[in-house]
């Protein structure tokens, strides 16, 4: 191995070691009373309608039945009164339940902050689940709350995930696209998509973030009409409410956006779509005859020469109100395409 990877992986060895849950030993492995344990309310995995609990129940199931009991302890940490809260090991302890089990093995850690149980409890599901995203994302967006960070912004992103396990960091521009979206999207968001129940894909969500982003660039007076989050939420209530439908939605979403790109701004046509007034079919057959064909990559290169040439010549001293706004309404337009580019 070269010495300058050898001097990465040492530094950050180190860096883990200020992870908040470096060095946290259990107090020990006693058995406990299943009725002692509470459900901790900010654990994703405790949510028992989650696709989690769907793919997981019958494989715990089988697994019982064939040993007889459980192999793996529960996580729980002390929460005062003699009672426990659930780190690891939901559902195992549901099945334990069902079957009218009283008491469990469980690995008993002292009283954690919630920073610590969030850091915990992705280090143990790393360790033993394939990546699940509504799991990461949720935990993600408290680590974040709990430390004054912002999810959404690239920098304390990386923080976030720095505490967190190799298998978790890798998906790192996935969460980083993920993040734009509202908390309470997270659990309608899995790997494979499920309109009837509510959940979508996550090649679905990465095909609306652009749909979005074309109206906040392209529409931005409707865009200020779903102000906040309120865009992406309606965004995933087109697609719920079969605007999409008809062909293949990945590709009627990416049709949307074209058209959305094009249209002349704030064109009432990509309003009426936006607010769910007409479905893409009606969208398309009003948008098409109103396109306007912009300048593609190879154009991008030559107004920006242009623009450079213009702006070395200018007297900003002598600039109108209304080129001001221009060049402020260019700036910010450049700034939003830059933040989308792939690192």
């Amino acid at each position: 191995m070269p010495k300058s990877a050898v001097k990465r992986n040492e530094d950050y060895t180190q860096f883990l070691k200020g992870s908040p849950i470096h060095g946290i030993t259990p107090k020990g492995r006693f058995e406990i009373e299943l009725k002692l344990i509470d459900d901790d309310p900010t654990n994703p995995g405790a949510n028992k309608f989650s696709d989690r609990y769907k793919r997981r129940a019958p494989d715990i199931r089988d697994s019982y039945d064939i040993i007889g009991g459980i192999v793996y302890p529960l996580v729980v940490s002390e929460s005062g009164s003699g009672r426990f809260v659930a780190i690891d090991g939901h559902g195992r302890r549901d099945e334990l339940l069902r079957r009218g089990v009283e008491k469990v093995m469980a690995i008993i850690f002292p009283p954690l902050t919630l920073e610590k149980r969030i850091c915990l409890r992705q280090v143990l599901n790393a360790a033993q689940e394939a990546f699940d995203t509504p799991l990461v994302l949720r935990d993600l967006h408290l680590l974040a709350k709990e430390r004054g960070l912002d999810i959404r912004n690239k920098d304390d992103l990386e923080s976030l995930l720095a505490d967190l396990p190799p298998k978790i960091r890798r998906q790192r521009e996935k969460l980083e696209l993920l993040a734009k979206w509202p908390l309470d999207v997270a659990d309608k968001i899995s790997v494979d998509n499920d309109v009837e129940a509510g959940v979508v894909g996550f090649d679905k969500v990465k095909e609306l973030n652009g749909l979005v982003s074309a109206v906040q660039r392209n529409h931005p007076g409707t865009a200020k009409t779903f102000a906040g989050d309120k865009l992406y939420q309606q965004a995933l209530q087109l697609y719920f409410n079969g605007s999409f439908s008809g062909r293949r939605s990945q590709d009627t979403i990416r049709d949307a956006r074209r058209l959305l790109k094009k249209l002349p701004q704030d064109d009432p046509v990509a309003k009426k779509f936006v607010n769910g007034t007409i479905d893409f079919s009606e969208f398309q057959a009003q948008a098409e005859p109103k396109v306007v064909d912009r300048p593609g990559r190879q154009g991008v290169v030559a107004i920006c020469k242009d623009l450079n040439v213009l702006l070395t010549d200018i007297d900003p001293q002598r600039l109108t109100a209304a080129e001001v706004r221009s060049l402020e309404r260019t700036v910010e337009l450049v700034s939003k395409v830059l933040s989308e580019v792939p690192v």
